[in-house]
């Protein structure tokens, strides 16, 4: 095994607040973050991938800090990584109505390109691959392109 893959860190695709750690619908590992109105609201790829499809989605606009924004408006990129298909989930928040997506299905992102923003309070949902451990905690502020939030646990 490369050593890149040894010490590969999955970064945080935004900053803001780590609200919640657990399994979305599928059972895959998810982090939620919490983007503030004073949070800068850009996206980012979390990994070296491709841009696999965008699937946008329209819902209510409940505070996104709420368990109950899981049914907001939100644009699902799915992205594929050497390491398996992830989500990052853009949701949108109470005052927010605009969700910017800046990729197209088929484009290759390096780890900390700009995927896209989301005007004003929001959150993220990004899921983990397999093989990967979480090194954040709920309560924990990340910032985009700079927090690692998993590393890989290949040896």
């Amino acid at each position: 095994m490369d050593l890149e893959t040894m010490n590969e860190q999955m970064l945080s695709p935004a900053s803001g607040k780590i609200l919640w750690i657990g399994a979305d619908e599928r059972g895959q590992k998810t982090i939620t973050i919490f983007m503030h109105i004073h949070n800068v609201h850009v996206t980012t790829a979390p990994l070296n991938c491709v841009v696999k499809k965008i699937t946008p989605k329209k819902g209510k606009f409940k505070p996104a800090f709420l368990r109950s924004s899981d049914f907001n408006m939100k644009n699902t990129i799915e992205l594929s990584t050497k390491y398996g298909d992830i989500n990052v989930a853009q949701i949108a928040g109470f005052f927010t109505r605009k969700i910017l997506c800046d990729v197209k299905a088929g484009q290759k992102l390096s780890k900390g390109e700009r995927m896209g923003k989301i005007c004003f309070g929001s959150r993220v949902d990004v899921t983990v691959p397999e093989g990967f451990k979480i090194k954040v905690k709920e309560g924990d502020r990340v910032r985009y392109k700079n927090s690692v939030i998993a590393v890989s646990t290949a040896e």
